[in-house]
């Protein structure tokens, strides 16, 4: 081998080289604004889930009231459900 295929060869494999840490320096930078975007999404998932669960907190009396039996016959008779044993009356 030559010293002038050498010098050639030698500047093939630094060229290469340096093209492949460009290539993963990219890839790298890519990734970690990929994991910023993902991590930014995530924190206001949970802020939004963190509301959610607050409003479910503060309304649970109230929904204690309409999963009870009374709601749920009324909201049952609306839709035209009803007891075998009822009577009915001539109204709507």
């Amino acid at each position: 081998m030559t010293e002038s295929k050498f010098k050639r060869l030698i500047t093939a494999f630094t060229v290469g080289a340096v093209c492949l840490l460009f290539i993963l320096l990219l890839v790298m930078a890519y990734q970690l604004i990929s994991i910023g975007v993902s991590t930014n999404k995530q924190k206001a998932l949970d802020k939004e889930i963190a509301s959610y669960e607050a409003l479910i907190e503060e309304n649970k009396d109230s929904l204690e009231g309409y999963k009870s039996r009374w709601w749920i016959e009324l909201r049952a008779r609306e839709l035209g459900y009803s007891y075998e044993q009822d009577v009915d009356l001539g109204g709507e």
